[in-house]
């Protein structure tokens, strides 16, 4: 290896067709043409997006504990014609709960 090469350690990497295609493909979105660099590029700056659901699985936990709630209530009220009052508080509180969690997403 030339002595005066400013990069002077390699990497080998190895790809499959398909992801080569899918390489190039990210190359030419982002208008760069030499793989190296576009390789480099992506290595040195390059990040990797990490999602973390928990907050929505909380939600939807919460979701569905309110959609029983309102299916009994609602069987409740087609069989007898009158509804538990604590049982809608219990609902609402439910409610507040997604709105405070939604609130803290945004």
């Amino acid at each position: 290896m030339d002595k005066n090469r400013r990069r002077n350690h390699a990497v080998l990497l190895r790809f499959s067709a398909d992801e080569i295609d899918f390489l190039r493909k990210k190359m030419h979105e982002a208008g760069i043409q030499n793989r190296e660099a576009y390789l480099r590029k992506m290595a040195l700056d390059g990040y990797i997006v990490r999602q973390d659901y928990s907050v929505l699985k909380g939600m939807i936990y919460e979701l569905n504990r309110i959609g029983n709630n309102l299916n009994q209530m609602t069987k409740i009220a087609n069989t007898y014609g009158d509804i538990d009052q604590s049982e809608l508080k219990n609902i609402e509180k439910g409610i507040d709960r997604i709105w405070q969690q939604l609130s803290s997403l945004g």
